[in-house]
């Protein structure tokens, strides 16, 4: 019997898109007996992701990789949003992939084709081609509902989300300020706002929606969802690339082996949280004063706008602050695998930039978080982890985006001492074992997981 056959298009652009969707290629070869086509370019490629491409190919017999040719940016969209890179870019790819669609149709029929989020522009493609078209979101289902509910919310309130000094009111969330909607909607008359809109437009043309995300964490925005108005959603995490190879007698490992349990906080903004001098040196101070142990991956220092990783810690932290904490404190430069972390038993607490996947992460092996966002929709999951989930204990940030040495101290504490941070905890304990269960034969993520596998499958209209 011949196995289903499935085209991607990922955007291997940002880690944070493409690692989740490699998990569930994964998923879908490994349980569900599918043939994958993962169509790609290397269009700002990081130094990580061949091997991990190479990887993915290797995982399984039935997953194979095809690129698409090289497409250069023009000097002048350098310093676009990220928005209007993605976009300016998918006009330039879509003949290609369209190529490539073809070719795959000629040879090996494609009964589906998945693809990202800000990736819509490709939907006219298969509608062309009469292909079943599904999108695929890293982030959460509150995210969907924001998407979802947005041309509405631009129709109905005229000025620029940055100029608002209101809440708004999204179905399936709770209010949001509305300058903590995410960066590209803020200035109406910046070209990424009107990509996103497009995007959003977009995603009801969509056969479904493939979410990272289990029902279980997030009732309230899945219930918004299950209309017959959305596309079927389809709630497949948590998806967590697990595959990086980290040696036991890692230095970080050994050191959090030496700490009592639950008493290590874990620093890490992920890959874009890089600090100006002056916010290090308030971070560190205030995490000297809070007295509590802690786990610090320092990435680096901004200058305007520009960032650079250092080789030499002590260039970055105040003096002494290393001498003074060493009985308590490691800091890690540039990166440290979060799940190692996360699943020690030392960790009590995780301070985050609310990316996605770390949330994930935190929640699956019971973290709770001290809020701290920085960009794309964390402030959105910032409102939504503290208020909604109430998984997490939020920061004062001041207009500028700098969080004082004395808010750091505060957070600290009442995450690992107060009565906050002991409800954070317990809910986390909660959904830890829901997230377990969800993982399980039968739960939730599997039953999702089965039901797109299935619907993937589904023949596809015969093209003109």
């Amino acid at each position: 019997m011949e196995k289903p056959h499935i085209a991607i298009f990922s955007l291997t652009r940002g880690m944070g898109h493409f690692l989740p969707l490699a998990e569930f290629v994964k998923r879908l070869s490994k349980f569900h007996g599918y043939s994958i086509t993962l169509i790609i370019s290397k269009w700002m490629w990081t130094s990580q992701q061949p091997a991990l491409l190479e990887r993915l190919a290797s995982s399984a017999p039935d997953i194979r990789i095809t690129e698409i040719p090289h497409i250069t940016e023009d000097e002048d969209e350098q310093n676009l949003k990220i928005t209007t890179q993605i976009s300016n870019f998918m006009l330039k790819a879509k003949p290609h992939i369209e190529d490539v669609l073809r070719s795959l149709r000629s040879s090996s029929p494609v009964s589906a084709f998945v693809t990202d989020l800000f990736c819509t522009e490709l939907l006219e493609v298969t509608a062309k081609l009469k292909m079943p078209s599904y999108i695929f979101v890293p982030s959460s289902a509150a995210f969907v509902c924001f998407m979802l509910h947005l041309p509405k919310l631009v129709s109905e309130i005229k000025i620029s989300f940055k100029d608002a000094d209101f809440e708004v009111e999204i179905p399936g969330l709770p209010p949001i300020p509305a300058k903590d909607l995410i960066n590209s909607v803020q200035d109406r008359s910046d070209s990424a706002f009107k990509w996103i809109i497009q995007h959003a437009s977009h995603c009801r043309e969509a056969t479904g929606i493939l979410i990272n995300t289990f029902a279980e964490l997030e009732e309230e925005a899945m219930e918004t969802l299950s209309t017959p108005a959305t596309p079927p959603i389809y709630p497949i995490g948590p998806l967590m690339f697990t595959d990086s190879d980290v040696p036991d007698e890692s230095r970080y490992l050994k050191w959090l082996d030496e700490q009592p349990p639950l008493s290590v906080l874990f620093v890490a903004f992920g890959s874009g949280g890089v600090f100006s001098r002056e916010q290090i040196t308030d971070l560190a101070i205030g995490l000297e004063a809070s007295g509590h142990r802690f786990l610090w991956v320092l990435r680096g220092h901004k200058s305007g706008d520009s960032s650079s990783l250092e080789t030499d810690i002590s260039q970055l932290l105040p003096e002494g602050f290393e001498i003074r904490t060493s009985d308590r404190g490691l800091v890690l430069l540039n990166w440290a695998p979060q799940i190692p972390v996360l699943s020690h038993p030392s960790t009590g607490g995780f301070l985050s930039h609310c990316g996605w996947n770390s949330t994930l992460e935190s929640v699956s092996h019971g973290v709770p978080m001290i809020a701290w966002p920085l960009y794309a929709e964390q402030k959105m999951n910032r409102v939504i982890l503290v208020k909604q989930i109430q998984v997490a204990v939020g920061l004062r940030i001041e207009s500028n985006g700098f969080v004082r040495r004395e808010e750091v101290d505060r957070a600290v504490r009442e995450l690992m001492e107060g009565e906050e941070g002991r409800k954070a905890r317990e809910k986390m304990k909660e959904l830890k074992s829901k997230a377990k269960i969800a993982l399980m034969e039968g739960g939730s993520t599997m039953k999702a997981t089965a039901n797109a596998a299935a619907d993937l499958s589904q023949k596809p209209s015969l093209t003109p």
